[in-house]
């Protein structure tokens, strides 16, 4: 499998980071903000950024849980491609053992119900139509999350599976991690850093994950640092973050496809007319994705399996699986249901200019499964 860059137009990325803390049991992290703000900048260079600007968020001291949940939700729920959480702070154990990452309200004595759950951020991403999904956190105890993963089998386990999530923590289960006084960053962070912007002598064009981990590994222990634990699942690992600046074929280095325009933002008023196909697909496929958000924000439907097939087949193939279908999905008649049929994937179908990616055939399935029903597109 060829390593490939992220498409920059349909990727996104949240960097959250939790340097101050109200509480006095809870040290400063000053470093983190520093961490924050130089990621985010090797991410959407110019150049060799991975992620657009406009579509890289920068949480710098959320203070309640509910700050990073709504990020989590707008972030993961809007990448088509490749979606990238990065947490640097201070992670705490609940008293059985489960980790949470701390934010600036949050209270060592009531862990549970005043820091953020690592199963919030493994949920999103879970339930994200991105192809790829990358989560690094830079924080104490930070690998019980690749523990967890590869303990007892789950649901939500398995759907990270499937989905294809590459997980970088910077300290093992029972450590902590390292924030070195009256340096700029953290640790881990910092190393990561010089691997992103100097590259990695002999490891292609591409900086792949599994490429990075390894340089992350060699050089923290070579500064006597905890080691980083990770765990990839999928084609995850055959993600690129950046090219490879050591290596000296890099400038023939390119993505995988061209750049394409940003996504419609509004599920009613698509915003292209391109007749290209593939510019057609990706486009397609965010809207989809738009209407998925809708559901959730408008009348409150979470539509798991919809979105899963989304981001297992693309949108165009989940499209197809459902319009071929001997009877509508349990998706289409809650839509019914509430009233919302102008979400259903045979709603999309039939708008210009994607209808022109479907066969006659196709489109009069949804005319009619739609006609049934009492809706009529315009």
């Amino acid at each position: 499998m060829t390593t490939r860059l992220p498409d920059p137009h349909l990727s996104n990325a949240l960097l959250i980071g939790a340097a101050h803390f109200t509480s006095n049991a809870i040290t400063d992290l000053p470093a983190v903000t520093n961490n924050i703000s130089a990621l985010a900048q090797v991410l959407t260079h110019p150049t060799t950024g991975v992620v657009d600007p406009i579509r890289c968020r920068q949480l710098v001291n959320p203070r309640a849980q509910h700050e990073v949940g709504n990020a989590l939700d707008e972030t993961v729920n809007a990448a088509g491609d490749t979606v990238i959480i990065y947490y640097a702070g201070h992670g705490l154990l609940t008293p059985r053992g489960a980790l949470h990452l701390a934010v600036a309200d949050t209270d060592p004595n009531r862990v549970t119900y005043t820091a953020v759950p690592i199963d919030w951020l493994r949920m999103a991403l879970a339930e994200s139509p991105a192809k790829n999904r990358i989560l690094i956190l830079d924080c104490c105890f930070s690998g019980q999350a690749t523990a967890a993963m590869t303990s007892v089998p789950s649901a939500l386990t398995a759907a990270i599976d499937i989905s294809g999530t590459y997980t970088v923590t910077s300290a093992p289960a029972t450590s902590t991690s390292v924030a070195p006084p009256g340096e700029r960053f953290t640790a881990f962070t910092g190393e990561l850093l010089k691997v992103l912007r100097d590259g990695v002598p002999g490891a292609g064009a591409l900086l792949s994950l599994r490429d990075i981990y390894t340089a992350l590994v060699r050089s923290l222990h070579a500064r006597s640092m905890p080691r980083p634990q990770h765990l990839g699942t999928g084609l995850a690992d055959h993600i690129a973050l950046a090219p490879n600046a050591a290596d000296s074929s890099r400038k023939t280095a390119v993505r995988s496809a061209p750049p394409t325009a940003p996504g419609p933002t509004r599920v009613d008023k698509p915003v292209s007319t391109s007749t290209n196909t593939e510019s057609l697909e990706k486009e397609f496929h965010q809207a989809l994705v738009n209407g998925y958000r809708a559901m959730k924000r408008e009348i409150n439907y979470n539509a798991t399996i919809y979105i899963r097939m989304i981001s297992t087949s693309g949108g165009l193939g989940a499209a197809r699986q459902l319009l071929h279908a001997s009877s509508v999905s349990s998706g289409f008649t809650t839509l019914w249901e509430k009233g919302r049929l102008d979400l259903t994937v045979e709603a999309f179908v039939l708008q210009e200019p994607w209808s022109a990616l479907f066969t006659e055939e196709e489109l009069e399935i949804a005319r009619d499964r739609l006609a049934k029903y009492g809706y009529h597109p315009d």
